[in-house]
């Protein structure tokens, strides 16, 4: 019983660090796929299609950069398209 009650005080802590890590290692998913999008040369469809899509979603556009890392497992706009027109900008793990 006591090993329970531990347990649920130690997993609240270590499942939001293990969030966060999942939502960095989707975010860099989600650039290369996008650089690879640009690399077959659908680079400007696939904006617009993000565009279209952060429309129908009324989602922010610009959140804070800390609370967007933390929460969202996919990169908000702004940082998509800024990647989508300087690679360089897209954080990258090798």
């Amino acid at each position: 019983m006591i090993g329970f009650i531990l347990f649920q005080y130690l997993y609240g802590p270590l499942e939001s660090l293990l969030q966060f890590g999942n939502n960095l290692v989707s975010r860099v998913h989600e650039f290369q796929a996008d650089e690879f999008s640009k690399k077959l040369g659908y680079g400007k469809q696939l904006a617009s299609c993000l565009i279209k899509l952060q429309i129908e979603n009324k989602s922010t556009m610009n959140p804070d950069p800390l609370y967007s890392a933390y929460h969202f497992s996919h990169p908000p706009l702004v940082e998509r398209l800024n990647a989508l027109d300087n690679p360089h900008v897209a954080p990258k793990i090798e």
